[in-house]
């Protein structure tokens, strides 16, 4: 015996359009219908008329933006931000030969084994690494070699600088790692993760991203995110706030660039 489905009937007598084609149709007709759903009462003009139009927290993403479309006055200024090219180095520690141009200081050693040149900056008024609070952090970086040196560059200290905590990239040989690090009283602890793919003598630009509530701490390079931390986060927070260090493992010159740093985080 034929097993007729619903589906495929014909509408009737006169029609042999099945039921099934029939709603496939009609719904290809409304799905190109421009004006479907606007009516007074219907989805999209309650959508359009509403005066607050709701979505989940941080479901728009940056690429449905178009560029320069948002100004400064739709803005809010409820955090602190801090976006500098090394217009001056004013605020800042400086160890080594640094350099200034446009919208880029070099920090460079000497030809001696051991050698460290870094800048760091700590606020006087309030505190640098705060791990209470949410933080984002970004900086285009480059390297002028990748051997026989020891970078480190991001927020809060090392076991050179001191400190007690931080949160970075740190390049050994070639090699780069984000991390997060804490003191244990005689020195860093460092928790890390190999990182690859990156060509460190171009500019590249690192990012890190701390939510408080969530618990994760991100890593991302060029938008790309490369490693999410989410468990033995630290919790000490660190006066000194950003740091870019280099240290030699060889007798020669090492150097590292920073054409920008930009920071935010809650007043």
């Amino acid at each position: 015996m034929t097993v007729v489905t619903w589906g495929s009937l014909s509408k009737g007598q006169d029609d042999n359009e099945t039921i099934e084609e029939a709603i496939a149709r009609l719904i290809d007709v409304h799905l190109a219908d421009s004006d479907a759903h606007i009516e007074a009462g219907q989805s999209l003009y309650v959508h359009k008329q509403s005066e607050t139009i709701d979505h989940l927290a941080d479901s728009i993403v940056e690429d449905k933006v178009v560029d320069g479309a948002i100004i400064l006055q739709k803005l809010t200024a409820d955090k602190r931000i801090i976006v500098s090219s090394f217009e001056s180095m004013d605020g800042w520690y400086e160890t080594g030969t640094i350099s200034q141009d446009l919208s880029c200081v070099s920090i460079a050693t000497t030809a001696v084994l051991n050698n460290i040149a870094e800048i760091d900056s700590a606020p006087s008024y309030w505190v640098g690494v705060d791990w209470d609070k949410d933080m984002f952090y970004q900086s285009t970086v480059r390297l002028a070699q990748i051997t026989d040196q020891l970078v480190y560059f991001g927020l809060g200290g090392s076991d050179d600088l001191g400190g007690f905590s931080g949160a970075g990239f740190k390049i050994q040989d070639g090699t780069l790692y984000c991390y997060h690090a804490t003191d244990s009283g005689s020195g860093f602890v460092y928790t890390t993760f190999e990182i690859t793919g990156i060509t460190l003598t171009s500019w590249n630009v690192y990012r890190i991203v701390y939510d408080e509530s969530a618990g994760t701490l991100k890593f991302y390079i060029n938008g790309t995110l490369k490693k999410t931390f989410d468990s033995s986060l630290p919790t000490d927070n660190n006066d000194g706030l950003f740091l870019y260090e280099i240290k030699t493992e060889a007798t020669a010159i090492k150097k590292i660039y920073v054409s920008d740093v930009l920071y935010s985080t809650p007043k």
